[in-house]
């Protein structure tokens, strides 16, 4: 990126993020959140710098993009939800075993990849952010956040597997 294309961008940035955040912030009622998806915005900005770059409204461009995030993120908490709940009576029945803790990797049903496992474990048990464990894994937000919906979808399919086997037994 050369130097009239970083300015650009700084100025860009300066003009719009203040308005992105707001209507986040808005629509979210969490600073982190609102902080973050703006970020992911920009983020997807650089990604696809050259389209955005010759794109009649860059300022927009940034809008829709906060948008989808915005309902993007507003899915995930409401499907995190469910599945914190599913998780959270799932542990609680099967948790204790002879007066003894058992870890979320041990109730987890097989046929989870350990990439998968370690996302639920990550989140559920040692509660890590989706920062965090982007972090950990090297990758962008939007692909972990992708990834643990696939994690959890995988959990839920092979877990409702379990449940007619066991009830065929």
């Amino acid at each position: 990126m050369n130097q009239a294309e970083e300015a650009w961008l700084k100025e860009l940035y300066q003009k719009n993020a203040p308005k992105l955040y707001q209507v986040a912030f808005r629509r979210l009622e969490d600073t982190e959140e609102a902080q973050n998806i703006v970020q992911e915005a920009f983020l997807a900005l650089l990604e696809k710098f050259d389209l955005v770059r010759s794109h009649p409204n860059p300022a927009g461009w940034l809008m829709k993009a906060v948008r989808y995030l915005i309902l993007q993120s507003l899915d995930e908490k409401q499907n995190r939800t469910g599945h914190e709940v599913e998780l959270d009576e799932q542990i609680t029945q099967l948790g204790v075993s002879n007066g003894q803790m058992l870890s979320l990797r041990d109730l987890l049903p097989p046929g989870l990849t350990l990439r998968e496992q370690n996302l639920l474990v990550w989140f559920y048990e040692d509660g890590l952010t989706y920062e965090e464990i982007s972090y950990r894994l090297k990758i962008p937000i939007l692909t972990c956040r992708t990834q643990m919906f696939r994690a959890k979808k995988h959990y839920k399919k092979l877990s409702e597997q379990e449940k007619d086997f066991l009830e065929l037994m």
